[in-house]
């Protein structure tokens, strides 16, 4: 059993790298704490080879609540500035970033450079929303329910949202979600884009692991280098600078002993056995 301070609980199985946020008594409502945690995760993960998949999902009925409500609002030992009392004394770190490790997760998402997989049931609403977005590819149940519910609270957007919600479902429902707040069945999510892949109550972590394992199967040099390109290019990269990274990293994979591997295999016309290096 996971004590009280396991806010985040991680293991391997198969070269997928299991995340589970794990404070189901607030439905995984993501603390200071919390973030901390697993910003330092991922950050640890890029350079841990045993791990070539990442999947995320949240312990008990939520995949993820969104922000801590007592740290939004201002009352937990952590400050938060614009709501917190003015006198009390702001790290300096925090006064140049006030969403510290909470925007920190969502940077690392991307940077970890591995693909990352979510699988949600119940809500994923707020920050919680904003992490899934994140993520390579979204596979929710039918209990599933989104939204960008910030100004339900009267706040406003975080954690990334206003940079992947527009690319996922488009401008109008973008402004839509955020404008309006609304919280989305799990069918809705899907035809919204919030979701890739629907399935049935209780199957959304078994078909994300599924999934997850068969990209740690493959070349991974050359997933994590495509992904790379996949997010340069989503950043706003131009023609000539995808040009010129796809002839470096072309190079860089040719190199790998999984490329050596997949042409001889395809030249014999067997299945390729990757090592992931």
């Amino acid at each position: 059993m996971a004590s009280e301070q396991d806010m985040i609980l991680f293991r391997v199985e198969d070269s997928v790298g299991i995340i589970t946020l794990n404070r189901p008594e607030k439905l995984n409502a993501v603390s200071w704490e919390l973030a901390e945690e697993l910003s330092q995760l991922l950050i640890s993960l890029r350079f841990n080879d045993e791990v070539r998949t990442i999947l995320i999902h949240g312990a008990g009925r939520a995949f993820c609540a969104g922000g801590d409500v007592d740290f939004i609002s201002g009352d937990s030992d952590r400050p938060m500035p614009g709501t917190s009392d003015p006198s009390r004394p702001i790290p300096r770190s925090q006064r140049k970033t006030p969403g510290g490790p909470f925007f920190e997760v969502a940077r690392q998402l991307i940077y970890v450079d591995k693909p990352v997989i979510a699988a949600i049931h119940g809500p994923a609403v707020g920050a919680g929303l904003a992490y899934s977005l994140a993520c390579d590819r979204r596979f929710g149940d039918t209990t599933t329910k989104m939204a960008a519910i910030f100004t339900n609270i009267g706040v406003a957007p975080d954690c990334g949202m206003s940079y992947f919600l527009p690319r996922i479902v488009g401008l109008p429902n973008a402004l839509m979600m955020v404008e309006t707040a609304q919280i989305f069945e799990a069918e809705r999510c899907k035809e919204l884009g919030l979701l890739d892949e629907l399935v049935e109550e209780g199957k959304a972590y078994d078909a994300a692991l599924d999934y997850a394992k068969s990209l740690a199967g493959r070349a991974s040099v050359a997933i994590d280098m495509s992904r790379r390109m996949i997010h340069m290019s989503a950043q706003g990269a131009t023609l000539e600078d995808i040009l010129d990274y796809e002839g470096i990293a072309g190079v860089i994979v040719a190199s790998t002993n999984d490329a050596r591997e997949g042409t001889a295999a395809f030249m014999e016309k067997r299945k390729p056995e990757y090592k992931g290096n």
